[in-house]
């Protein structure tokens, strides 16, 4: 089974891989509405078997929306 990982980097901070696609956010680039779409993504990613998430400090709130997605799921270092 070959595993895969998900990068947070355009997910926390949009505009470093995004800029100029607007339209992939309805134009709305609030941190609520960023946080809820960024574990929409986790979500779908952990059920299709994702189980490394790489996040980092200069990917904005990359770290903030995963760290607040395993405690809302529940998710414990090791779990994921």
């Amino acid at each position: 089974m070959q595993e895969m990982g998900l990068g947070l980097a355009a997910l926390g901070r949009p505009a470093y891989i995004t800029l100029g696609r607007d339209e992939d956010f309805g134009g709305d680039r609030d941190v609520a509405t960023m946080r809820a779409r960024t574990w929409e993504v986790l979500d779908a990613a952990r059920a299709a078997g994702v189980r490394y998430f790489d996040a980092a400090r200069s990917y904005g709130l990359a770290e903030e929306f995963l760290a607040g997605w395993l405690t809302d799921r529940g998710i414990r270092p090791g779990e994921v």
